[in-house]
């Protein structure tokens, strides 16, 4: 049961940062829950909304993200905690930018459905 969690909460997150690549936010509506805590590298929080809004209006624009790492921990029945790191590359007003990422997912799972209910991440040191 646990290894089928797993699977569908990795699965989850590639959709999600794809969803944020592409800047289709009718699936981040559905990926997300409706009280979503989202703090950003730059310790900037958004809500499911102003979130929403930044990737489909073009104020935030992800090029590619790439998970380098992820771990998937099971807590309960209806919580799963992710811890990753990933390389992000957005692009900016002066080109593009390229920085490695740690981050920590929560997904939660209310009537069936996973949702995201909380991100942090936090922009690491280039190795």
């Amino acid at each position: 049961m646990a290894a089928k969690i797993i699977e569908a909460i990795r699965g989850l997150e590639r959709e999600r940062f794809r969803a944020m690549v592409d800047g289709d936010g009718q699936s981040l509506d559905t990926l997300l829950a409706e009280n979503v805590s989202y703090v950003h590298t730059n310790g900037k929080r958004e809500t499911k909304r102003q979130f929403i809004d930044g990737i489909v209006a073009g104020r935030r624009r992800y090029r590619q993200i790439e998970v380098q790492s992820q771990d998937v921990l099971p807590v309960g029945r209806e919580t799963c905690v992710v811890t990753g790191r990933a390389l992000i590359e957005m692009e900016a007003n002066n080109g593009a930018l390229l920085f490695p990422i740690a981050y920590t997912a929560i997904h939660t799972q209310a009537d069936g459905q996973w949702r995201l209910i909380a991100w942090q991440a936090t922009r690491c040191a280039i190795e």
